[in-house]
């Protein structure tokens, strides 16, 4: 078999390699699980290999232009299949299942991420993979290729699975009939069953240096270098998010996670409430504390860079941001860690419960008992 050509990953040498060899070398495994951080290119690799194994020409594969490759890049290839984390609407369900309207909707949203893998879906709420969507998947996986070669399936956000959606595919991983190829995918591996961990063999994505980022970015959007947003898009290692931060500049929320941090630096709560009554509820509101964790993370983690002098890496100390937090004079590397675990532990909670309220005021409380080293009883 010729060499993967790749097309759509972007970086990430070490994956490359190893797929590359596997798949030059027929030993692919019939399970893979890509774990990283959204936005690093796990999707885009899953992509590449899925329209590498079914194209039809002998050359490097996947050659982009041959009949198989374009069903497999339009979503219309009986061989591939694609499931994901939606958020469905009360349209999209007759009862529990799936209507008309809602296999489309999910449809669109396979096409959308295939044609932009490194384009992140924003969800209003907590997104899920319908059963009748996994039902579906399983089934073609089981009946084999139909077109007599591969049958390759990418399972996007496994770790939002629920246990029995999981359970449900324990068995297929396990014994797929031949010609099989499943890819998961999770940003989060620590959320995902260890019973579909130990029957993939699991590839980590890297996060990806400022200096590609920056490249893709001027490449995509036909900008200098030298743009201050390509800079500070490119700082977190994510592509995915740089992207979506270039194309939507997030300066207000960075004030926002700053005045907030300040404001329980101080201990302020009056202006901290403030602040939490305007947020609202429903979908505005998660978004919002979604934006605000998002942006408090950036702050921390630079803070962090800057107070302890940690060399450059790839989240730059030396980038040039909206806004900026300083952490307490005292403040210890530990301390600091704790700082941006309890950033990551609440856009967790956020996901899980989706109640932005409640996840907010008992970060908020925390965090200032963190700064001020005594319980908060306004919580």
């Amino acid at each position: 078999m010729t060499a993967l050509k790749w097309n759509k990953l972007i970086g990430q040498q070490r994956i490359k390699n190893v797929l590359d060899s596997a798949f030059v070398n027929k030993t692919l495994g019939h399970a893979y699980l890509f774990c990283g951080e959204a936005g690093t290119g796990k999707f885009a690799a899953a992509l590449d290999l899925a329209m590498a194994l079914l194209c039809q020409r002998e050359e490097s594969r996947p050659c982009g232009v041959c009949l198989a490759c374009k069903k497999t890049a339009s979503y219309s290839h009986p061989d591939f299949h694609v499931i994901m984390p939606v958020l469905l609407q009360a349209e999209h369900k007759k009862e529990s299942s799936l209507n008309e309207q809602g296999w489309q909707f999910v449809a669109s949203c396979a096409k959308s991420r295939i044609e932009d893998p490194y384009k992140l879906p924003e969800h209003g709420g907590i997104p899920d993979i319908p059963v009748d969507w996994m039902r579906e998947a399983i089934q073609a996986v089981q009946r084999g290729g139909a077109e007599g070669g591969y049958n390759v399936t990418i399972m996007d956000g496994v770790e939002s699975m629920k246990k029995e959606t999981a359970n449900a595919i324990l068995k297929t991983l396990e014994e797929p009939p031949p010609g099989t190829i499943i890819i998961a995918l999770t940003n989060r591996i620590n959320y995902v069953l260890p019973t579909i961990i130990s029957r993939c063999q699991v590839l980590r994505f890297s996060y990806l240096t400022p200096e590609t980022i920056n490249a893709e970015l001027c490449r995509r959007f036909n900008v200098d270098s030298g743009d201050p947003r390509v800079e500070l898009a490119a700082a977190g290692g994510s592509l995915g998010a740089a992207i979506t931060e270039f194309e939507n500049p997030e300066t207000e929320w960075f004030e926002a996670a700053a005045s907030i941090w300040n404001s329980c630096m101080a201990q302020d709560w009056q202006a901290v409430s403030v602040r939490v009554d305007s947020l609202g509820g429903g979908a505005e509101g998660y978004l919002a504390c979604h934006k605000i964790f998002k942006s408090l993370l950036r702050l921390l983690r630079t803070a962090f860079l800057r107070k302890f002098s940690a060399p450059v890496n790839y989240f730059k100390s030396n980038i040039k941001m909206p806004c900026q937090i300083e952490l307490p004079e005292t403040v210890t590397p530990y301390d600091a860690e704790k700082f941006i675990r309890l950033c990551q532990e609440a856009m967790r909670a956020l996901e899980s419960r989706g109640n932005s309220g409640l996840v907010l005021v008992n970060f908020l409380c925390s965090l200032m008992e963190i700064l001020n080293g005594k319980k908060q009883q306004t919580c």
